[in-house]
């Protein structure tokens, strides 16, 4: 595959064509970038042509990308987080051993350094303690539900920005850890739909009624997933 960057003034942002073995023209824009997937041989003024037709449409999902972008968690003092849908308060205090203490409607992270990376890794550390404390008990409840206990695997965490969660042949379910800061419906509502993955592994009509028998508010939790997924991650 050959990657070309260019530039043009008639567009106000920057973009990188990607030419490989396709017929199509195809715009991408993730991150705050812009990448346009040509044909090996499309002409500079074919692409020039397709972004202007699309200016208008990549411009919206910038300005989209940006207003998420400022609502990403910031790990500070005084930041109010939610445990499940539990209000904390994030409070940062000195000490030699890193550790994280969950009081109340506290939570204080001890650190002999506050560097941004430092707190960040405590944080998301204790915050995958508290998953490994309820995720799989969850995910077993639904699966009993089921009748399909049997059926369940490992439960493992990840990290992911394309999933919150996945489930494959063998039973086994991966979590985004990051779902434990979401009311807990919509983080119940995520592990229904992924247990109710042990029973279809596809996303049909079946799925769906298998899943609303286990969470009956399911798009309601769904939507808010969608709308505000992106607060639950720590800003860059």
């Amino acid at each position: 595959m050959q990657q070309l960057g260019f530039e043009f003034s008639a567009f106000p942002f920057p973009y990188e064509v990607v030419r490989s073995r396709r017929i199509t023209l195809v715009i991408y824009v993730k991150s705050g970038k812009v990448e346009v997937r040509a044909p090996l041989k499309a002409s500079v003024k074919w692409i020039n042509e397709f972004l202007s037709d699309k200016a208008e449409w990549v411009e919206s999902q910038l300005t989209e990308q940006r207003r998420r972008k400022k609502q990403q968690l910031i790990l500070a003092e005084g930041t109010r987080i939610e445990l499940m849908g539990q209000p904390l308060t994030l409070h940062f205090a000195t000490a030699g051993r890193p550790r994280a203490m969950h009081n109340g409607t506290t939570l204080t992270l001890f650190l002999k350094e506050r560097s941004k990376a430092k707190v960040e890794k405590l944080f998301l550390d204790w915050l995958l303690e508290q998953a490994k404390a309820y995720m799989p008990t969850k995910s077993r409840h639904y699966a009993r539900e089921l009748g399909l206990e049997h059926k369940l695997g490992k439960i493992t965490y990840r990290k992911t920005r394309t999933k919150w969660g996945h489930c494959d042949e063998s039973g086994d379910i991966q979590f985004n850890w990051l779902l434990m800061l979401a009311p807990k419906p919509v983080l119940d509502y995520l592990i229904a739909h992924e247990t109710s993955h042990l029973k279809y592994l596809n996303h049909s009509a079946r799925f769906w009624r298998t899943v609303e028998t286990l969470c009956p508010r399911y798009k309601e939790h769904r939507d808010w997933l969608t709308a505000n997924g992106h607060r639950l991650w720590p800003a860059a």
